[in-house]
């Protein structure tokens, strides 16, 4: 084995009318030539063309400041099974490498990552010919859910990799496509860990051995590692509904003339809001019906199941019935400031576990924007989802399932 020359590489594409050439030059190391046929020059154009394409998208989404888990840096190492090709004998040569790379989310399951990598291929040659790859590189990933849960993906990507080999040298293109996954690790959300399969086609045409250049080199790599969520929180959205307002026309008619005899009448004891305080001795009217309260009238600490407040099937969207519902928890949230809520989602067992997360993430989501949207400031209000994490029955039965579906209101003084 011998260490990679130091020195600056410069490459310069050199096009003539039936003809392609690189030429790479170090400090140490004379320039190094080789032809590419038209077919080949036109594949690998559109390789850099793509590559050129993935590194501005990524240059433009990573100034979206997004939210907390909008970003990552990952760091890992690797197993990698050569292509034997790369090798004198008739085995595979086996290498372990190192990546590092940074991931920026483009859309709610689509993901941009760059990265460099590097590795030692152990050829099992005597005469020394190992080979020293580094390379960068652009991958797309679409998961299939939160990475902080248990999250399957496919990825696919482009770059360069340099191969450094004596009397070899040479820069290609790569292409790689795989699979994979990240899950939270030690109960931290921002820490996980990932694993993931690849096939490497690298379109590097020499081998060890002059009989068996070739058209390319395929290796397989299984990698992991782990992912560190970083960035800044953005301020929710708030949302601001306008309600339309019906206009009342008083029409006056006459009356007859009416003479009133003021009689004493007994005392009336109403309680509009039915909470068991009478109106005169209410200090925090519009109680939202269950809701236990002080002897003021006033909501004390307490989880409110909300069995009214319902979704329109397999969705985020409130009913037209549970919006009617919704004024009541307006005007009890504009009638006691004191009180901030947290609003929990909860789903039945049917269907995967990271789709019932974001399903109850979404519909909590979906009654904090309405209430926000009638004007309640946004910072009393916090939406999180559970799932079908915390059932309150059996979701074996029908019954027990339509339990488990529900809103909860944590009321906080």
């Amino acid at each position: 084995m011998r260490s990679t020359d130091s020195g600056n590489l410069l490459i310069r594409l050199i096009a003539g009318r039936q003809r392609f050439q690189f030429i790479f030059r170090g400090q140490n190391m004379s320039a190094h030539r080789f032809s590419l046929s038209r077919s080949a020059v036109t594949m690998r154009a559109a390789v850099a063309a793509a590559a050129l394409a993935g590194v501005s998208t990524f240059a433009v989404a990573a100034e979206d400041n997004g939210s907390s888990y909008d970003n990552y840096v990952y760091f890992g190492g690797f197993y990698l099974k050569a292509d034997k090709d790369r090798s004198p004998t008739d085995r595979s040569a086996d290498s372990f490498g190192y990546q590092v790379g940074l991931g920026h989310r483009l859309s709610q399951n689509l993901w941009v990552e760059g990265q460099f990598f590097g590795d030692t291929i152990e050829t099992g040659n005597a005469a020394g010919t190992d080979y020293y790859q580094t390379g960068f590189g652009v991958d797309f990933q679409y998961a299939f859910g939160q990475r902080s849960e248990f999250t399957p993906y496919l990825v696919a990507g482009i770059g360069g990799v340099y191969n450094d080999v004596p009397g070899q040298d040479e820069v290609s293109p790569y292409l790689n496509l795989g699979i994979g996954f990240t899950k939270s690790i030690l109960g931290i959300e921002t820490l996980r860990l990932r694993g993931e399969l690849r096939a490497v086609y690298d379109d590097y045409d020499k081998s060890p051995i002059a009989s068996r250049n070739g058209d390319g080199k395929i290796d397989y790599r299984a990698g992991l590692g782990l992912e560190f969520a970083v960035g800044k929180a953005r301020e929710p959205e708030v949302v601001v509904k306008e309600v339309p307002v019906e206009k009342v026309v008083v029409k006056e008619v006459p009356v007859e003339r009416v003479v009133i005899k003021e009689v004493p009448a007994a005392p009336v004891s109403v309680d509009d809001d039915g909470d068991g305080v009478i109106n005169e001795h209410d200090k925090c009217p519009n109680t939202p019906k269950g809701a236990k309260v002080d002897g003021n009238g006033c909501v004390v600490e307490q989880t409110l199941v909300m069995r009214d407040i319902t979704f329109e099937f397999d969705s985020a969207r409130l009913t037209a019935n549970a919006q009617r519902l919704m004024e009541n928890v307006v005007a009890f949230l504009r009638s006691d400031p004191s009180a901030n809520i947290t609003i929990a989602g909860h789903t039945d067992s049917k269907g995967s576990d990271a789709y019932n997360l974001k399903l109850s993430r979404d519909r909590a989501n979906e009654v904090r924007d309405y209430l926000v949207g009638y004007g309640i400031d946004a910072g009393r209000l916090q939406a999180v989802g559970y799932g079908e994490g915390r059932p309150v029955a059996s979701n074996d039965s029908e019954a027990g399932r339509e339990l488990n579906r529900r809103v909860e209101f944590r009321i906080q003084k």
